[in-house]
């Protein structure tokens, strides 16, 4: 009588069978740590902003007014005049932004944690759609809150600082995000949007005008204010709290592409639309928190 040895290997069924079991738990397991990692990206681009914002009311406590957004003719920016209030005095030290002008060196190519969204991964240190190479950041401000060469007083925000957005983001991907240490206008027509946003079109407008910035972009969708983060973006308000506005939140419809609708000198426009209405700082329009 014979005797079967015991079975020492895998049928080629049985080898199947457990790759896909396999197949079928990374399948699950993927999208479980995306969720987590776009969700712990999302938490840190928004304490980034709570940052900025608590530096920014710092920056008016100490100089009674914000930062300009750029000054000339150095054309330092506004997150450069706030690097005090980040734990970063011996980088402004080093830039001298009181003595000199904003030039591409080692210390303006830096990478900084504090002004860039670790949602936008593709273009770290710098930004490819400003080739001279500054430092990426994925924030711009606002013009009624910071513009170039103002001296902007909380008490000129009569809308009230918890109704006026003063910063908001911009990544690399939908648009063209911006630049930390200063105003660079090389891209041609950029204007300001390297470090400023705009209303004029709705939030998570994606830059349609090529792969590089800005002369075909004749409607301004470069001031766009987009984030990688699904249906909305973060906004740091006037007085330093940030919420995240729905991409849906209604602006006027034909700022994009109408003048006549468009922001010209900061001077408030008279329609009525929540996202026109939480830019300008002195429109008159109310705004409740069930319009954000």
């Amino acid at each position: 009588m014979q005797v079967r040895k015991p079975r020492t290997a895998f049928t080629l069924i049985e080898l199947l069978v457990v790759i896909a079991i396999i197949a079928i738990l990374i399948a699950l397991l993927v999208p479980a740590v995306q969720k987590v990692r776009e969700a712990a990206a999302r938490l840190s681009c928004e304490n980034n902003l709570k940052q900025i914002g608590l530096a920014m009311v710092a920056y008016h406590d100490a100089h009674h007014c914000f930062p300009s957004g750029f000054v000339t003719p150095s054309n330092w920016s506004w997150e450069t005049a706030l690097l005090p209030f980040l734990e970063q005095k011996p980088l402004q030290d080093a830039l001298q932004i009181t003595t000199t002008k904003l030039s591409v060196n080692a210390n303006t190519q830096l990478a900084l944690p504090i002004f860039t969204c670790p949602s936008d991964v593709g273009s770290t240190p710098d930004n490819p759609w400003f080739p001279l190479g500054y430092g990426k950041s994925n924030y711009v401000v606002s013009e009624q809150v910071c513009d170039g060469n103002s001296k902007i007083k909380i008490a000129q925000i009569t809308d009230g600082t918890s109704n006026t957005i003063m910063v908001g983001e911009r990544d690399t991907l939908r648009n063209i995000g911006a630049v930390w240490p200063g105003r660079d206008s090389s891209p041609p027509k950029v204007g300001v949007a390297s470090m400023m946003g705009r209303p004029n079109w709705p939030i998570n407008t994606k830059y349609d005008a090529g792969t590089s910035c800005c002369a075909a972009d004749t409607h301004g969708k470069r001031f766009a204010w987009t984030s990688l983060h699904s249906g909305g973006a973060h906004f740091v308000f006037a007085d330093g709290s940030v919420h995240f506005l729905a991409e849906t939140i209604a602006t006027d419809p034909l700022a994009g592409t109408d003048p006549s609708h468009q922001d010209v000198h900061g001077i408030a426009l008279p329609f009525d639309y929540p996202l026109v209405n939480l830019y300008y700082r002195d429109d008159g329009h109310p705004i409740t928190g069930v319009d954000f």
